[in-house]
């Protein structure tokens, strides 16, 4: 998603989601985080048809919105979406994807179990409508298997330095004697 694309988006975040729907410039404030931030979008013939983004502070990536629009719904653009942002999460060194989705929206939540995310929590009356959300969890075991072996080879290389630097604090290990009174003499 570029800068440009945001007034489009906006009009669809405004047609999908009259209740929730974000301000413009909170699609600007997003965007000009790059750091944290990643937004994708979605375009056909007749212009943007989707959206996605993803906010990531490490350990935990978090599914800020997507959206597809009815015409363009079973076509695999939001699994094509959900799988940027879920890679997304994984560049960015995440152990767990997070998300809501409405209570009342089986058809989101289907989605996300096919893609292996499980309901963690319910926050109560979330929506401004008074629908509850399902707080989801996915958890990248690959991204925890990886940092678990560098973490663990940094510990190894940790206890290796710490060793020797005891070994050279221990005149007894490196072969070398404690000056007597009469050497010091």
């Amino acid at each position: 998603m570029l800068p440009a694309d945001i007034p489009a988006v906006h009009e669809l975040e405004v047609r999908l989601f009259p209740v929730d729907a974000w301000p413009l410039h909170m699609f600007v404030d997003e965007l000009a985080q790059p750091e944290t931030r990643r937004y994708l979008i979605a375009e056909a013939p007749d212009g943007i048809v989707g959206y996605a983004g993803l906010m990531c502070v490490e350990p935990i990536a978090d599914v800020q919105t997507i959206a597809v629009v009815p015409e363009y719904e079973g076509r695999g653009i939001g699994s094509a979406l959900l799988t940027e942002l879920i890679n997304e999460g994984r560049r960015r060194g995440a152990a767990d994807v997070l998300l809501e989705v409405r209570a009342d929206n089986p058809r989101a939540q289907q989605l996300y179990r096919r893609f292996g995310f499980e309901q963690i929590h319910v926050r109560r009356k979330y929506y401004r409508d008074g629908v509850d959300a399902l707080i989801m969890r996915l958890q990248l075991e690959d991204v925890l298997a990886v940092h678990g072996d560098v973490i663990h080879a940094a510990e190894e290389h940790q206890d290796a330095v710490q060793q020797e630097a005891a070994q050279q604090d221990d005149p007894r290990r490196s072969g070398e004697t404690t000056p007597t009174k009469a050497d010091q003499q």
